[in-house]
C-alpha cells in the first residue's frame, strides 16, 4: 500500500501484538526507542525507524508522557513476502515506546480506525445508527442511551414511527402519553403568567438544569437540535456517549484528553447568558433559600455568582481533576490552561496533567459513561450532603405540606433523565411544590403531576426573560405588620401572599426566629368590626389593608396590620422586632411624645377647658396636630390627622404606645368632652342652611362647601361612604368632598336630593363610624368624618343607593388579558373574550357567568382577579361593585379561552 518494506524489528514488534491492539506508525525523521522500562533513562533494546508500524496493547501516561506497551514475545513473526524470520529482540519482558517527546512533540501517529475498531461487537455504529437516523422526518430526535444495543430492525421501527413502537423497558418516555407536548401560543401565555405566579409566591426555589440551559450562552448540547459539542467526533467515528468513557484514558490518553480539553476551555471561554442571574436573584427572594441540581458540568452556576454550597452538580465537573486509575479519590482544581495542543489526528500534544501522587494520567471529575467506577465521588457526596441537608430541613417543618416549593426545570432532555426524576421526586414530597418545564423540545409533563406544573416549550434566556418581565410588572409589593405574642416583624411581599409564606419570610429576616405551628392563624379587624381567622395557607383579604404613611417619609403604602398567635423573636432588638418595624415604632413614639408635650402645657389646657361643645375642643386639638404633623411627613389637614391615626394605630398593640395615645387622648381632653354637645347653638340663620351638592365627571361625588359659620374655618374633606347590606356586607362604594362643618343632617338632605331618594330612604338613613371595632351611629348634628357607614334604620331593610340608579340594560363588555396592562404583550396579540351581561350585574355575578362561558375549575373560579384602569395605574374590583359604565375589564390568574364543552365555546 505504498509503505516502506517491514524490517526485521517491524517484524518481531507485530507479531508480538495481540489481536485488536493499538496501531502505530512512527512519525519522528530520528526514529522511536523501544526501552525496558517507559523512562527515558530505561535500557534501549531497538530503535523503529519513521514510516514503520507496530501495534501495542495498551497505553499509559508516566511523568505526563505516554507510553505504548509491547508485550513480551518470543521473536517470531511474519515477514516481507511471507516469508518467516526471527530476529535478536529477545523481550522476555514488556517493552515500551515513547508516544511523544516532550520537546519534540509526538514521535508517531496513532490511527483513527483503531479508535473505532475499539467498539464492541454486537453493537450498532455510529455510522449505522446515523443511516438510520437520516431516513427519518426527525434526523435529531433523542434516541435512548441503550438504542446502541437494540437490533438494526429494532431502531429502524422506533425511528420510522417516531418512538411509538419501542423495545420493552424503553428508558425515554412515551410523549404520547404526556400533557402539554402540543401547545397553543395562548397556551404558552397562560403557563407565562401562572409559573411567573408560582415563581413569585415561592418559599423555596429548587433549580434544575440540563445542557439546554447553555444553549444561550453559546454551547451546544449533546443531543438535539443544537448538538455540537467537538467536530472531532465525527473523525474519529465516535459518539458523544462512546467519547465519554473513562477506558480512553487507558486505551488512548491524547485522544481523550483532545475531547475534554476541548470542552474545558469552550466552558471556560463562555460567560453565563443573564438568565443564571435572573434566577439567581429569584432563588435569594425565597425565604427557605435555593438550589440549584444541575447534571452540566460546566459550572456555570458557580460561576454566575450561585454560592458552591448551594450548587450540586451531579455529574461532576470538568475543573476539577482527578486520578485516571484511581490511586486515591482525591480531586483538585484545574489549571487555567492546560498547555495541550490539537494535532490533526484529533489528539493533543504536550506534556497531560498527571496525578500528584502516583504520576498516572489525570481526568476531568465527571463521571462517564460505561459504569466509570473510577469516578472519584468525594466532591459529589460533599454537595449531596449540603443539598439532602437543605431538604431535609424543609421536610422537618410543621408547615411541609403548605410549603410552595417551585421547581424550576430549564433544558433537561429524555435521554439523560437524571435532573428530570430528581424534581419529579421533589413533587412528589411536598403536596405544594409546582413544576415549570422549560423545553423547546421535550416540554412534555407526567399526567400524575399535570395539574402541578406548567411547560414552556422555549430556548431558556427568552423563558427567563418573559418571567422576569412578567415578575417585575406583577403588582406592587406591599407591606404587612406581623404581631406575635412577644415582638413583631414587618415584611413586604405581595398582594397574593399567604400568611404561610409571610411567616416564612418573616423568619428568613435575619435574626428573626418565627415558632410557628400547624396551628398557627392570624386575626384582623375588617371595617365593620369583624374579626376573622386567617389560616397558612389562605391569602390575606384585601379588604384589611389601608394606606399608611412610610416612616420617615411623606409617601404613603397599603398596609396590613396582623396579630399572629405564635411567638416571633429576635436578640438584635430588646423588643423583638426587626430593624423596619423598630424605625416605625420609634417614629410613632417620638410623635406622640411631642405632641403630649404640647397638650401638656398651661396654655392648652386653658383654652381647652373653655371650650363648650366637641366641635371647639376638636378644632384646639386640630391646632396642635397641624403644628407637629408637617414634621413627620404628614399634611396639616383633616387629612393628614386620618393619616396619622393610622400611622398610629399600626404599633399600637405595643403596651407602651397605647398608653401614650391614652395619655395623649387625656392630656387633649377628647376622653372627657362626651358631656359636651356637638356644637354651641348658633345664632346664625345661615347655620342651618343643608350643604349643597355638585356631580363631577367621574363615578366620585363632590358635595359644595357649606355656607361659612359664625366664628369657624371651613375645610374641605373627603369622605368615603360605604353602605351595608342587613348582613354587614358591604354593597357599593362612592367618595364624596364635603365641609368640615357639615353635619349629619346637612349631608342626608344633600345626599337625599342628589340620589332621588324617597321619603322613607331619606328618613331611615343612618350614618355610622366604626370605634373600637364596633359601628356607632352618628345623630343629626354630630359632624360627619371622613369614614361614614350607610345603612337602613328598618331591620331588613336594605341601604339607600348611592348613586343615581339608571334602568338596567344589556351591555357588551371585553374582558382582556392583564398582560396587556403589564405591557408583557400587545394589545393585538392578547386574547379578548366579549360577554353580554346586564349592566346593574356585580363583580360577583360576573365572576360565575364567565366561570360557566369560559369552563373555569373551582381554582380558577376563586383565582380570578377582576380589575379596573385607573388615571394613576390599576385596582381591583370589589366583589360588590356593578359593572355598570364598563366598557374594558382586565383579567388576572384565569385562562380567557373558552374551553371544549363550555358555554361560551364556539
Amino acid at each position: 500500500r505504498g509503505r516502506r518494506p517491514i524490517t526485521a524489528a517491524m517484524v518481531n514488534l507485530v507479531g508480538g501484538g495481540r489481536a485488536g491492539g493499538l496501531r502505530f506508525t512512527v512519525a519522528s525523521a530520528r526514529g522511536v526507542a523501544v526501552r525496558r522500562q517507559p523512562s527515558a533513562d530505561g535500557a534501549l533494546l531497538a530503535t523503529l525507524e519513521q514510516g514503520e508500524e507496530f501495534i501495542a496493547s495498551d497505553v499509559s501516561v508516566v511523568e505526563g508522557v505516554e507510553w505504548a506497551r509491547l508485550e513480551k514475545v518470543s521473536g517470531a513473526g511474519a515477514g516481507e513476502g511471507g516469508e518467516s524470520r526471527r530476529v535478536a529482540l529477545d523481550l522476555t519482558q514488556d517493552a515500551f515506546v515513547p508516544t511523544e517527546d516532550p520537546s519534540e512533540g509526538p514521535l508517531v501517529q496513532k490511527h483513527a480506525a483503531a479508535a473505532a475498531a475499539a467498539i464492541q461487537e454486537g453493537v450498532l455504529s455510529r455510522a449505522e445508527i446515523n443511516e438510520i437516523l437520516a431516513g427519518s422526518s426527525d434526523p435529531t430526535m433523542a434516541l435512548p442511551l441503550e438504542a446502541k444495543y437494540w437490533s438494526r430492525e429494532q431502531l429502524q421501527m422506533y425511528v420510522l414511527s417516531a418512538g411509538v413502537i419501542r423495545p420493552r423497558n424503553c428508558s425515554i418516555p412515551d410523549e404520547r402519553l404526556m400533557a402539554n407536548n402540543n401547545m397553543s401560543q395562548e397556551d404558552i401565555v397562560r403557563s407565562l403568567s401562572q409559573a411567573a405566579e408560582w415563581l413569585a409566591n415561592a418559599d423555596a426555589l429548587l433549580i434544575g438544569s440540563g445542557a439546554g440551559m447553555g444553549v444561550d450562552s453559546g454551547l451546544g448540547t449533546f443531543r438535539g437540535g443544537h448538538q455540537g459539542v467537538w467536530q472531532g467526533l465525527e473523525e474519529v467515528g465516535l459518539a458523544y456517549e462512546d467519547i465519554c468513557d473513562a477506558k480512553w484514558f487507558a486505551d488512548d490518553a491524547r485522544l481523550a484528553w483532545a475531547f475534554w480539553d476541548h470542552c474545558y476551555k469552550a466552558y471556560q471561554g463562555t460567560t453565563p447568558h443573564n438568565g443564571y442571574a435572573s434566577v439567581r436573584e429569584w432563588g435569594l427572594r425565597c425565604p427557605l433559600g435555593f438550589f440549584s441540581f444541575t447534571s452540566n458540568i460546566d459550572s456555570h452556576w458557580i460561576a454566575s455568582g450561585v454560592g458552591a454550597d448551594r450548587v450540586l452538580e451531579v455529574h461532576g465537573a470538568v475543573r476539577w481533576l482527578q486520578c485516571s486509575k484511581p490511586c486515591c479519590p482525591d480531586v483538585w482544581r484545574a489549571p487555567k490552561d492546560h498547555g495541550l495542543t490539537m494535532t490533526s489526528s484529533h489528539r493533543v500534544s504536550g506534556t497531560l496533567p498527571i496525578c500528584p501522587k502516583c504520576k498516572a494520567v489525570a481526568r476531568p471529575n465527571v463521571q462517564m459513561f460505561g459504569g466509570d467506577s473510577g469516578f472519584s465521588k468525594a466532591r459529589r457526596v460533599s454537595q449531596f450532603g449540603k443539598y439532602d441537608a437543605w431538604l431535609k430541613e424543609l421536610e422537618a417543618r410543621p408547615d411541609k405540606d403548605s410549603l410552595r416549593i417551585a421547581c424550576l426545570e430549564v433544558g433537561c432532555g429524555l435521554t439523560v433523565p437524571t435532573v428530570r426524576k430528581e424534581l419529579e421526586a421533589v413533587m412528589a414530597k411536598f403536596p405544594q411544590a409546582r413544576l415549570i418545564r422549560v423545553n423547546p423540545e421535550n416540554p412534555g409533563i407526567t399526567q400524575e403531576i399535570a395539574h402541578r406544573g406548567v411547560s414552556l416549550p422555549l430556548p431558556a434566556s427568552v423563558a427567563i426573560d418573559e418571567l422576569r418581565r412578567q415578575m417585575d410588572a406583577a403588582e406592587e409589593k406591599v407591606t404587612f405588620l406581623l404581631w406575635g405574642q412577644n415582638g413583631g416583624c414587618e415584611v413586604r411581599a405581595p398582594y397574593t401572599s399567604s400568611l404561610g409564606r409571610l411567616l416564612r419570610l418573616a423568619s428568613a429576616e435575619g435574626g428573626m426566629e418565627v415558632d410557628s405551628s400547624r396551628d398557627t392563624r392570624a386575626s384582623w379587624h375588617d371595617m365593620v368590626g369583624r374579626q376573622e381567622d386567617i389560616k397558612q395557607d389562605s391569602v390575606v383579604p384585601i379588604s384589611c389593608f389601608k394606606e399608611v404613611k412610610r416612616p420617615n417619609s411623606s409617601e404613603v403604602e397599603m398596609c396590613a396590620c396582623l396579630a399572629v398567635n405564635c411567638p416571633i423573636r429576635t436578640t438584635k432588638h430588646p423588643e423583638n422586632l426587626n430593624e423596619p418595624l423598630a424605625r416605625r415604632v420609634d417614629e410613632v413614639r417620638r410623635m406622640l411624645d411631642e405632641m403630649n408635650a404640647l397638650f401638656e402645657e398651661a396654655s392648652y389646657q386653658e383654652e381647652v377647658r373653655r371650650c363648650t361643645d366637641k366641635r371647639s375642643v376638636m378644632k384646639t386639638v386640630r391646632s396642635v396636630h397641624y403644628r407637629v404633623l408637617p414634621k413627620y411627613g404628614f399634611e396639616a389637614s383633616e387629612r393628614g390627622t386620618i393619616a396619622m391615626t393610622h400611622f398610629i394605630s399600626s404599633v399600637q398593640l405595643l403596651p407602651d404606645v397605647h398608653s401614650k395615645v391614652e395619655r395623649s387622648m387625656d392630656l387633649s381632653y377628647v376622653s372627657h368632652m362626651g358631656h359636651l354637645p356637638s356644637m354651641a347653638p348658633s345664632t346664625s340663620s345661615s347655620s342651618s342652611a343643608p350643604a349643597g351638592l355638585a356631580r363631577t365627571p367621574s363615578d366620585d361625588v363632590r358635595l359644595k362647601s357649606m355656607p361659612e359659620k359664625a366664628a369657624e374655618v371651613e375645610e374641605q374633606i373627603w369622605i368615603s361612604l360605604t353602605s351595608l347590606a342587613p348582613d354587614g356586607s358591604e354593597v357599593e362604594t362612592a367618595r364624596a368632598e364635603s365641609s368640615s362643618l357639615a353635619t349629619a343632617a346637612d349631608l342626608r338632605r344633600a345626599l337625599a336630593r342628589l340620589w332621588s331618594w324617597d321619603d322613607d330612604a331619606a328618613t331611615g338613613a343612618r350614618f355610622a363610624v366604626r370605634r373600637q371595632g364596633q359601628l356607632c351611629d352618628l345623630q343629626d348634628s354630630d359632624i360627619v368624618l371622613q369614614a361614614l357607614f350607610v345603612r337602613a334604620q328598618a331591620d331588613g331593610a336594605a341601604p339607600p343607593p348611592l348613586r343615581i340608579r339608571r334602568p338596567a340594560e344589556e351591555m357588551e363588555i371585553a374582558f382582556v388579558d392583564m398582560a396587556v396592562a403589564s405591557g408583557d404583550i400587545g394589545e393585538d396579540k392578547a386574547k379578548t373574550y366579549r360577554h353580554t351581561v346586564m349592566s346593574d350585574c356585580t363583580i360577583a355575578e360576573l365572576r360565575k357567568q364567565l366561570a360557566a362561558a369560559l369552563g373555569w375549575d373551582a381554582a380558577e373560579q376563586k383565582r380570578a382577579r377582576f380589575v379596573k384602569k385607573l388615571s394613576t395605574g390599576f385596582g381591583t374590583l370589589k366583589e360588590h361593585e356593578r359593572v355598570e359604565g364598563r366598557r374594558t375589564i382586565y383579567v388576572h390568574g384565569a385562562p380567557l379561552s373558552p374551553r371544549l364543552g363550555a358555554a361560551g365555546a364556539r
